[in-house]
């Protein structure tokens, strides 16, 4: 849990926030500040796709 917070905090959520919210609203989170980062996730296989451009 508090490495999820972490991450979201990195990204500017507030600490209050990152801390009350459930695990698959964080997790969710993480997968679309991933996204916006450029990566992708694979959500049949709910795994990351990984970057094969080297």
């Amino acid at each position: 849990m508090l490495k999820e917070a972490a991450a979201l905090i990195k990204h500017g959520v507030p600490w209050d926030v990152a801390m009350n919210m459930s695990r698959s609203t964080r997790w969710a989170f993480l997968v679309i500040f991933g996204e916006l980062n450029g990566d992708r996730f694979n959500w049949d296989a709910m795994q990351w796709v990984e970057n094969n451009d080297g």
